[in-house]
């Protein structure tokens, strides 16, 4: 467990639902079909431009609510309410949220 993860979990509740998350950005119509076609590559691509800014992104979600949390390299961390993307993304592996996709990588909790 990397010290992103062990933070995330010291701050979620015991209820809560943990992914982490690759973040690219929205493109156009042509670069989604791109995207679709590549989608495996720019997965990757995301996630070592996340290893190189140290930035992580985590889902963290319940009943109620769920929140987008960042955290850059210094362990500082923001979060944002991401209720009605998740709910608009129902059943999807992927959200939309202020021009960006955010995509499940893996479950954490």
């Amino acid at each position: 467990m990397n010290k992103f993860d062990e933070k995330i979990m010291q701050i979620a509740q015991e209820n809560d639902e943990i992914f982490e998350l690759l973040q690219s950005e929205v493109r156009s119509n042509g670069g989604k079909v791109l995207n679709f076609l590549l989608e495996g590559l720019f997965s990757f691509d995301s996630a070592v431009k996340q290893l190189e800014k140290r930035e992580a992104f985590y889902l963290v979600m319940n009943h109620e609510k769920a929140e987008l949390v960042t955290f850059q390299k210094t362990l500082e961390l923001s979060r944002q309410d991401v209720t009605e993307a998740i709910q608009l993304a129902s059943g999807k592996k992927t959200f939309d949220f202020n021009g960006y996709k955010y995509k499940l990588f893996r479950k954490i909790k």
